[in-house]
């Protein structure tokens, strides 16, 4: 017996807007140039859990994967690209990624902040339909 999981239809998630501080696209350039083993490796975003004050969110290097959007970095003057899978776009719709160094704290790394994410909070977030994401059905 097999479990499918129904995906997020692509085709219905509006491609999300995602813009990166001066700080977080230079650090971003940094890495791609001098890491070779990041050679053909997109910055992937992602939902990473859910909590009362709305998701958290990850950051990594990964391959592109058929369904994901391939997404310019809408304020770099240059062609620089991240990638968002389907769910991820649908609930990260305009989002900022930022990156911080902080000794005194030992926390350094990228931040990605939802600008939507009031929309998500608590615990019957979902009441409404239209925060669902539509899905492909299985046949």
């Amino acid at each position: 017996m097999s479990f499918k999981q129904n995906k997020v239809n692509k085709d219905l998630v509006v491609p999300p807007l995602i813009m990166f501080t001066e700080r977080a696209l230079s650090q971003l350039k940094l890495i791609i140039q001098n890491d070779f083993t990041l050679a053909g490796k997109y910055f992937r975003i992602v939902v990473s859990g859910k909590g009362c004050e709305g998701f958290t969110y990850a950051a990594g290097f990964t391959d592109l994967q058929e369904d994901d959007f391939l997404i310019r970095i809408a304020n770099s003057e240059e062609d620089v690209f991240v990638i968002i899978d389907p769910f991820a776009g649908f609930y990260l719709q305009e989002a900022s990624v930022d990156f911080i160094q902080d000794f005194n704290h030992d926390a350094e790394g990228f931040v990605i902040t939802n600008h939507s994410q009031s929309e998500f909070k608590g615990k019957f977030w979902r009441a409404s339909p239209e925060k669902t994401p539509p899905v492909l059905k299985d046949i």
